[in-house]
């Protein structure tokens, strides 16, 4: 599969914090780790583990950070043509901290990510076989332009598309998204955002996830597993449903099977973590 994948590249700057967090401590953060991060990266990276061809579309300063981000996924065979540098701000970056439980933290700065514009001409030239958007994206200035060409060139390629409303949730903002794949997150999931959509996916953490299908809710169950690291398992998430919806067209199995993958990353530390053949075969 080819995928055009949209959204945030950020460095990840990663540590931590086993007592309670107040104002006006000093927080010194341990096995610290720098990583390449962000919605986009870590989609990317998990759609490449799984065997598809992946282009990138994003924007990051032209700086330090932005030659290690754009390294880091040449290194992965990621297509990095359609990212764009920008003087104006500095790349992306966000300060994660976990606690005794391995909940995040998270501090940072969008950057030059809120510069990101994608053309319908850039989308159509890759001839992608699905497009899958970030919601942050969409809160840029030209944010509703992005989706709108993102419709446009589905509509145009007669492919399937995806939003992951991450980080736009919570703004009960009407897109009037047609027959996208909608991905939210529980209890964040407005019915003014995915009226609309042709599948609806809610990540529900340990619950595992619920799909909403042709009027039909069915829950599907995670895997039980020891949580170290639950940073970019909702991005590993997206990507594995991506992967075997365009495989199988079996909402039941994708859920599955995302399922799956998102316990597998979390039972390692890290963004971009390795898996065996078995864990991520169809």
């Amino acid at each position: 599969m080819k995928i055009a994948v949209i959204g945030d590249l950020i460095i990840d700057i990663k540590g931590f914090y086993e007592e309670e967090i107040k104002a006006g401590k000093n927080i010194l953060l341990k096995n610290v780790k720098k990583s390449p991060g962000g919605v986009a990266s870590n989609t990317a990276y998990y759609l490449k583990m799984l065997k598809d061809q992946v282009f990138v579309f994003g924007s990051v300063g032209k700086d330090f950070w932005g030659d290690y981000i754009l390294g880091a996924l040449k290194n992965i065979s990621v297509n990095v043509d359609h990212v764009k540098r920008v003087n104006a701000m500095p790349t992306g970056f966000l300060i994660v901290v976990l606690d005794a439980d391995s909940e995040r933290t998270m501090i940072g700065s969008r950057g030059a990510n809120e510069k990101l514009e994608v053309s319908q001409d850039e989308l159509l030239s890759i001839h992608p076989d699905w497009i899958h958007l970030s919601g942050y994206s969409i809160l840029n200035r030209r944010g509703k332009k992005i989706l709108y060409n993102v419709e446009q060139a589905a509509k145009k390629l007669s492919i399937n598309y995806s939003v992951d409303l991450e980080g736009i949730e919570t703004g009960d903002l009407d897109f009037s998204i047609a027959q996208p794949i909608i991905f939210c997150n529980e209890g964040f999931c407005s019915d003014k955002n995915t009226k609309n959509s042709k599948i609806t996916v809610i990540k529900a953490g340990s619950k595992g996830c619920y799909r909403v299908y042709n009027g039909e809710v069915i829950q599907h169950s995670a895997p039980k597993v020891s949580v170290k690291d639950t940073t970019a398992a909702g991005d590993a998430f997206d990507a594995a449903f991506i992967h075997a919806y365009w495989k199988k067209e079996d909402v039941d199995f994708s859920c599955e099977f995302a399922n799956k993958i998102a316990a597998n990353k979390v039972t390692k530390k890290g963004n971009w973590v390795k898996m065996s053949l078995s864990a991520v075969s169809i």
